[in-house]
């Protein structure tokens, strides 16, 4: 038996400390530098690899650390890999790209129980083909096939990344539990008082020891399988949740690496059944990142990202449970930044990937943590949203449609304006009493709406003849709906309140 490219062994992984400085080291060396907090990227992870990389690095510690009786990260590198070891029963197979033995696994890769490739129709001979998740065009910015295949780190990132992030790429392809259908994402929601890598790394890692016990209560074994790629998979078999532990990582495709003449290539084949929890259906499997809707399921990102509306729901409204990391605790410190990032899916596409960042401090971090406050401040937040939306359909949209004299109605950017402020409006007025700040944030959109009304003008393409009459016509239709619409505003604005010389 032939094993290569042992990730407790050889130093594989790119790592950068705060300096700037680029070192390669080992997987458990990549943990010891995250708990310590020297590392702060991940320089050669691409874009859409980070997460998965970053959440299976959480979720290895966490599973580790507790088949171990501790809760703290910070070990040494050979403390580490001590624990990783204990994991596989000492066994360095499954910690490795490339193992011959299909009876053993490799790093994310099941022993094959049949014991031959010989059906396996599935061949990919780079790292960024046909095992990435992304979907991929002439038209995109990330191509695929730039990868040389004797790049061993690029193999370790698409392995993972595939593992714990696929969807429903074709039939035969299952994809992972923790999504809501095929075609969902598996978005990752967490606050941090440090956003590196390290500092999210030492907080999650704590938030998944809290969630423990409660993942046991749901169902989930103590001393389930934490690792499910050292398991035997036929394709055609599923694990419960009761054969699972909390936090456990995942794998959804049968795959294997093999040596090739010009580096490495990967052969997989179709599965009849998805390898973990079939029994759920909706992606609520307790994982750390995921919000879930209480009526449908695991969040799932459209190609829109984390506007205002989707985030004023995850953050204040009923209708999400929120994710365990998510949830502001008293030892956050202040301020605290929400982080949100998916990749967007859907039938035969990846659309986007997205990440929202808000930073929270003083008051609104207070509010934020209280039950009590974040109703309040939930209230204000779900008014706000609906007082955009008035005010782009009540107010600007008849505005543009007047303009357009029964044509096609010019495209406006309202929306985008809106989300640049919402948030900056909503937790820096927190002291503000609801009057006065729905005043100014009323007069903050009509504001937005006055502006994209008049781009629209200058982008017109109405005749001369005609031009001063429809301008007109849309700046008389604008203010005639907003004193409809929001007669508070109008009636603070003819009082003096507001002298700014708009509609």
């Amino acid at each position: 038996m032939t094993m290569a490219h042992d990730l407790l062994d050889e130093p594989l992984l790119t790592w950068r400390d705060r300096d700037g400085n680029r070192e390669m080291t080992t997987l458990p060396g990549i943990l010891q530098r995250l708990g310590s907090g020297e590392l702060v990227d991940f320089p050669r992870t691409r874009a859409h690899q980070f997460d998965p990389w970053s959440m299976f690095l959480t979720q290895l510690a966490a599973i580790a650390l507790h088949r171990a009786g501790g809760t703290d990260p910070r070990l040494s590198e050979q403390e580490w890999k001590g624990h990783l070891l204990a994991l596989t029963d000492g066994a360095h197979e499954p910690w490795c790209l490339v193992v011959t033995d299909l009876a053993k696994p490799a790093f994310f890769q099941p022993p094959v129980p049949e014991g031959k490739l010989d059906d396996w129709k599935g061949l990919a001979i780079q790292p960024d083909h046909k095992v990435d998740v992304l979907v991929t065009a002439k038209g995109h910015d990330i191509k695929t096939r730039l990868v040389d295949s004797t790049d061993v780190e690029a193999w370790i990132y698409a392995l993972t990344t595939l593992q714990t992030m696929q969807g429903f790429p074709g039939r035969g392809y299952n994809g992972i539990s923790r999504m809501n259908g095929g075609f969902g994402s598996r978005p990752r929601i967490s606050v941090a008082a440090n956003p590196s890598p390290a500092g999210r790394f030492q907080r999650d890692v704590r938030v998944m020891f809290d969630a423990w016990p409660v993942q046991v209560g749901r169902g989930y074994s103590d001393k389930g399988i934490g690792l499910v790629w050292s398991s035997p998979w036929d394709g055609n078999s599923s694990l419960a949740m009761g054969d699972l532990c909390p936090g456990f990582i995942e794998i959804c495709w049968r795959v294997r690496l093999r040596q090739a003449p010009l580096g490495i290539e990967a052969v997989y084949t179709t599965t009849t059944v998805r390898r973990c929890l079939p029994e759920v259906v909706n992606g609520d499997v307790g994982d750390p990142w995921i919000p879930v809707e209480r009526d449908g399921g695991a969040l799932t990102i459209s190609g829109r990202g984390f506007g205002y509306e989707l985030l004023t729901r995850l953050l204040f409204s009923g209708d999400f449970e929120p994710a365990a990391a998510q949830v502001i605790k008293e030892t956050d410190g202040d301020p605290v930044i929400l982080i949100a990032s998916a990749m967007a899916r859907g039938q035969g596409k990846t659309d986007g990937l997205h990440e929202r960042r808000l930073v929270i401090s003083g008051k609104a971090r207070m509010r934020l943590g209280d039950h009590d406050g974040r109703a309040t401040l939930g209230l204000r937040a779900t008014r706000q949203v609906e007082e955009a939306t008035k005010m782009r359909s009540k107010v600007l949209f008849p505005s543009l449609k007047k303009l357009g004299l029964g044509e096609q109605v010019v495209r406006d950017f309202f929306q985008d304006r809106v989300d640049e402020v919402f948030f900056t409006r909503l937790l820096g007025d927190v002291d503000q009493p609801d009057d006065e700040a729905r005043l100014v944030w009323e007069k903050t959109i009509k504001d937005i709406a006055w502006g994209e009304l008049q781009r629209a003008i200058e982008r017109c393409c109405v005749p001369d003849a005609r031009r001063f009459k429809a301008i007109s016509e849309a700046e008389g239709m604008f203010r005639g709906c907003l004193k409809n619409q929001f007669p508070d505003l109008t009636a603070a604005s003819a009082g003096g309140t507001n002298k700014e010389a708009t509609p």
